[in-house]
């Protein structure tokens, strides 16, 4: 399949949004640059909304020196055990403000686990701002998964997990459609394995490129990762549909056993 390099079949902000969340020590408008690559060829599908993190931090792994000068840098996690209090009505305040159809999360490293966190709440719960979201790209990510609610993703206590500790209860919990890209080259692979796993195997997709901690950069990986984001996003929405039908024809069936059960008298002549 080849993504088209059209016009846009509608207005740029009427395109579904990505909720796209940045690695830790980096920043929305470092993530913005990081993804241009894949931004361009998704620019007619997907509209991209960055945001970032509520806690100031040092640059993280591989940001300098080729962001020098663009801090501040921001993190996902903080020591002072208000990180629910802090990033979830951030997140939803920048849904909000946004007004678009957030269909998805996209995370790099440290956002790649809280991308995994949000939709393992929407799976778990159904309700609230992050209830639209369909899948998730999750890059080069690491672990453990970051939660808003759930007790199966602490937030602060991350720091008691040792390098690629894994948690057996982390395994396949996730079965929302998700993309995992693994770098070749990145010191971090083996803690992008461990969050692979914890992914239900018949729904996610994994791409091993040959890259270190940062995002594609060949046009042929960029290519196929935007062509399995857009499968991702169809196949959504046909869900939505056939939930929408299904639906239907449930109160259709609904009205005709209430017909049919209603008393109905008839008089004679």
């Amino acid at each position: 399949m080849t993504v088209p390099i059209s016009k846009p079949s509608k207005p740029k902000a009427d395109l579904p949004c990505l909720l796209c969340l940045h690695g830790g020590g980096t920043s929305a408008l470092i993530f913005k640059i990081q993804t241009r690559r894949l931004q361009k060829v998704l620019a007619n599908h997907f509209r991209f909304v960055f945001v970032d993190a509520p806690f100031e931090g040092e640059a993280g792994p591989g940001v300098l020196p080729y962001f020098e000068g663009m801090g501040p840098f921001y993190r996902w996690i903080n020591s002072d055990g208000d990180d629910e209090g802090k990033v979830r009505p951030l997140l939803e305040k920048t849904m909000a403000d946004d007004g678009g159809n957030f269909v998805g999360a996209l995370g790099f490293s440290q956002g790649a686990r809280l991308a995994l966190g949000l939709l393992h709440e929407k799976q778990e719960q159904r309700v609230g701002a992050f209830n639209n979201l369909g899948f998730g790209v999750f890059l080069c990510g690491t672990y453990p998964p970051l939660g808003l609610a759930s007790a199966l993703f602490p937030v602060t206590p991350v720091a008691k997990f040792k390098d690629q500790q894994w948690d057996s209860r982390h395994e396949a919990v996730l079965n929302i459609p998700s993309i995992h890209v693994l770098g070749a080259r990145d010191p971090f692979l083996i803690k992008s394995r461990l969050l692979v796993q914890c992914s239900e195997p018949s729904s996610r997709t994994v791409y091993k490129f040959d890259i270190g901690h940062h995002l594609p950069v060949m046009p042929a990986d960029n290519q196929l990762l935007a062509d399995s984001i857009i499968k991702l996003y169809e196949d959504y929405q046909r869900q939505l549909q056939d939930h929408v039908l299904e639906q239907l024809e449930k109160t259709l069936e609904e009205v005709k056993v209430t017909e049919l059960s209603y008393p109905i008298e008839i008089t004679l002549p």
